[in-house]
């Protein structure tokens, strides 16, 4: 069954990522200028270049303004079909109101400034987002210490309507958001809005349904469609680039320790399709468990099988260093594998979570260099304990006989 914190969550419009708990320990660190150049860049080259080197490059910003300056594309009036059925944008929308934080990442790749977005946690870069957006926002001109910065609404409990109609939007996008129908109606009154696709979960759009939803939305299709390409390639090149990923297998997981509980997230969570795209399988562990479904974006793991959560990767998403402690000595948790061994990648900086959990042509570029090393050291860990533990599971058996 789903994970019951999502479901109520979702049901609110609250987005169940930030909810619960946000060994080998993936802390905070300082976010890199050199991501910029794949930010918002269009060419395969540059993102490249993102992800291999923490030097600054103009390539990010040099590609923003020229989408910027090419405006829209298409002709109008665009129809868009949804979940609450279906939006007529009559003209090019220039006052674009953000309902999640990978709608408003798009708006920016694209080369657009949108006035509005949902604030992310207080200890983010700036305050108000992502070290991705903040430093494509610095691209185009419209960092936080500008004047033409969007302004940012809370998304604790949900969308913030009242908000969002004081910017006087004439777009408003949660293509990748939990919004509910009466939300959809409230946000409609206000300016044409987008909900989440139709047969998508709430959440459960994929960064490149998003990036091509919105895009056409504004005009950009063939932007948007260049962006998902260049984007893909970012992730197979850093695959082929790190050949440690491919095949290996991956258990993603929210682990509280207060209940304590296991949520494994699904392949339609952006984590588990991001590591697909990297070259990791999921293990067969977390299939048996039920996570190859569209129905949730995660289902909770009995306690009393957590032994049997055996993968090369085991990415975990914990509140802090104190909860990877606790989770250490808890019985029946500390018999996992991978945390028993001490291989497990305990990620408690929210920022590289979001740079998987909030998948977007921003964010990718980021986890590529930031996270993807981590994610690398963790299964060569686990393969060189599992390779010493067959060892001495060998010996021993040479001296008993």
């Amino acid at each position: 069954m789903a994970d019951s914190a999502d479901s109520a969550d979702s049901a609110r419009g609250v987005d169940p990522r930030r909810t619960g708990p946000a060994a080998r320990i993936c802390a905070r660190r300082p976010s890199r200028r050199g991501l910029l150049a794949g930010a918002v860049a269009t060419g395969a080259a540059a993102l490249l270049a993102a992800c291999a080197s923490g030097g600054r490059s103009t390539a990010g910003s040099s590609a923003a303004a020229g989408n910027a300056s090419q405006g829209a594309t298409e002709s109008f009036p665009i129809t868009i079909e949804h979940t609450y059925g279906s939006t007529t944008i009559e003209a090019e929308p220039t006052r674009i109101a953000a309902v999640s934080w990978v709608d408003a990442d798009v708006v920016i790749s694209l080369g657009m400034v949108p006035i509005g977005m949902p604030a992310v946690s207080p200890d983010a870069d700036g305050g108000d987002a992502h070290p991705w957006t903040t430093e494509a926002l610095e691209a185009l001109g419209a960092g936080w210490d500008t004047g033409s910065a969007p302004a940012v609404y809370s998304a604790t409990d949900g969308v913030d309507a009242e908000a969002i109609a004081a910017l006087e939007p004439d777009l408003i996008l949660g293509v990748h958001s939990g919004m509910s129908e009466k939300d959809y109606q409230r946000l409609s009154a206000i300016a044409p809005t987008l909900a989440h696709p139709t047969g998508a979960i709430a959440y459960g759009a994929s960064w490149e349904t998003v990036t091509v939803a919105v895009g056409r939305a504004l005009g950009r299709s063939a932007a948007a469609e260049a962006l998902v390409k260049t984007t893909t390639y970012l992730l197979t090149s850093t695959a082929t680039a790190n050949p440690v990923l491919s095949g290996a297998t991956y258990a993603a997981a929210q682990i509280d320790i207060s209940g304590p509980s296991i949520a494994l997230y699904t392949t339609t969570d952006s984590r588990s399709q991001v590591l697909s795209q990297l070259g990791l399988t999921p293990a067969p562990a977390v299939i048996a468990a039920g996570v190859d479904t569209e129905d949730a974006l995660s289902v909770a793991l009995p306690l009393e099988e957590a032994e049997r959560l055996n993968a090369d990767l085991l990415w975990v998403q914990v509140e802090d260093a104190a909860a990877v402690e606790a989770i250490g000595g808890e019985v029946p948790l500390s018999r996992i594998p991978a945390v028993a061994a001490g291989t497990a990648l305990f990620v408690t900086d929210e920022v590289a979570a979001m740079s998987l959990a909030a998948a977007s042509p921003l964010s990718l570029p980021w986890c590529c260099e930031n996270h993807v090393p981590d994610i690398v050291a963790a299964i060569e860990a686990g393969r060189a304990a599992a390779t010493a533990s067959a060892a001495a599971t060998a010996g021993a058996s040479a001296a008993a006989s």
